[in-house]
């Protein structure tokens, strides 16, 4: 398996793993509980995401794109591009939810510079074989030789054990605002 930087040619591909890889996500499925929207067009609702994520250079994934890891970098700079909105299109209920969780989920984002795993993703089919762990060691040389650490906000136990064991520890917890899901954020510092 060869690991490599995600391209625009990737899009339609990192839009379907992303979309397939949260199907069941407490988060993603609170901001659009319908399957029908959801689903619609294989992944389109991740186009403007994955779009924005490409713009930072740091989408790595497998070479048949079925696992990603979508990095953002210390500061979190804005994409570059006129990228639709993250998730789009999206009804107005819909829309609201995700505003409400981007405004709680930076109160708890640390105000230390960081590198963000704002998606890590692997498609249902070729789970559980080392993928996203993978994508993540191979950040995590990088992160560890610039002296930074890594962020990310999870939303059900399971991960939150996941990533433990790959570094990470909990230094945070809260529920998102409206019936929302409880989440938990986790640092990995640099080794």
């Amino acid at each position: 398996m060869q690991i490599r930087r995600g391209t625009r040619d990737d899009l339609r591909r990192l839009c379907v793993t992303a979309m397939r890889s949260f199907h069941d996500d407490p988060v993603i499925r609170w901001v659009i509980p319908d399957d029908a929207d959801y689903f619609s067009q294989n992944g389109e609702i991740f186009r403007g995401a994955v779009n924005g994520w490409l713009d930072h250079d740091e989408v790595w994934c497998t070479d048949d794109c079925v696992a990603m890891a979508a990095w953002i970098p210390p500061g979190r700079p804005e994409p570059s591009s006129d990228a639709d909105p993250p998730l789009s299109p999206l009804p107005d209920e819909q829309r609201r939810r995700f505003e409400v969780l981007g405004e709680v989920i930076a109160e708890h984002t640390p105000a230390e510079p960081h590198w963000y795993l704002q998606l890590l993703g692997t498609h249902p089919d070729w789970q559980r074989q080392g993928l996203g762990h993978a994508l993540m060691t191979q950040m995590f040389e990088r992160t560890d030789a610039e002296g930074l650490p890594c962020w990310l906000e999870t939303e059900t136990e399971d991960n939150v054990v996941y990533y433990r064991s790959r570094g990470f520890d909990v230094v945070s917890e809260w529920d998102v605002p409206d019936g929302g899901p409880h989440m938990w954020g986790m640092l990995r510092p640099p080794r």
